[in-house]
């Protein structure tokens, strides 16, 4: 069963420093989460990505799964290195702390397999799976799927949607049922100022005017 676990503000550890951990890492940077990457080589893009503080690099060798006692609120560790029993080891550290586990092509000892993600402007994830039977199969439906994602879903259903995340919060505290949102959201969806507004790059203004039209409709 594919879910969306909320891992906002939490701590994820990505073990390893290659071309898996650059996969898991770019995932993760959608999720507003703490990522932490260890391993005794980065890549040029984890490299990268530490000097830019989207993630934080650890460089050490890691032999077992001990390393994990320093860490004080994990809520996800992330085995990707080319040793298949030292990521098991670390899996096996990781669950005796009560974290989620996973280990890259491994998924008898993972609490998850690890799909194929589609990222779309960082709003929106589509995710490629066949359960752990076929990652590389998973991959190749993800680069076909890709393109034709991308002219589905444009410009403007991402800025409707990070519309919709700023007044969201307010919406559920001033609105007094699920119908009564639900007919808000799909209102400002169709209006054509708000619409008008997103494309000329006016976010400030449409939430203005998205906030207007909650005060009416309460």
């Amino acid at each position: 069963m594919i879910i969306d676990l909320n891992l906002m503000g939490k701590q994820v550890i990505i073990v390893g420093g290659g071309r898996e951990a650059d996969r898991k890492a770019e995932a993760l940077f959608s999720q507003d989460c703490e990522i932490v990457v260890i391993c005794d080589r980065a890549s040029d893009k984890i490299s990268q990505w530490g000097k830019e503080g989207r993630l934080t690099l650890k460089l050490q060798k890691v032999s077992d799964g001990n390393f994990l006692t320093y860490f004080d609120r994990p809520i996800l560790v992330m085995a990707a290195t080319d040793d298949i029993q030292l990521n098991r080891e670390i899996v096996a550290a990781a669950k005796s702390l009560r974290c989620y586990a996973y280990s890259v092509d491994d998924p008898e000892f993972s609490d998850f397999s690890h799909p194929a993600i589609i990222n779309l402007g960082d709003t929106f994830q589509i995710a490629v799976s066949t359960g752990g039977k076929s990652p590389i199969m998973a991959k190749n439906i993800k680069h076909r799927l890709e393109p034709v994602l991308k002219e589905l879903i444009g410009k403007d259903d991402i800025l409707k949607t990070q519309l919709q995340a700023r007044i969201r919060k307010l919406a559920q505290n001033t609105l007094p049922s699920p119908q009564a949102r639900k007919q808000f959201f799909a209102m400002i969806l169709s209006h054509g100022e708000i619409n008008r507004l997103l494309n000329q790059g006016k976010m400030d203004d449409a939430e203005a005017l998205a906030l207007k039209l909650l005060q009416v409709h309460c």
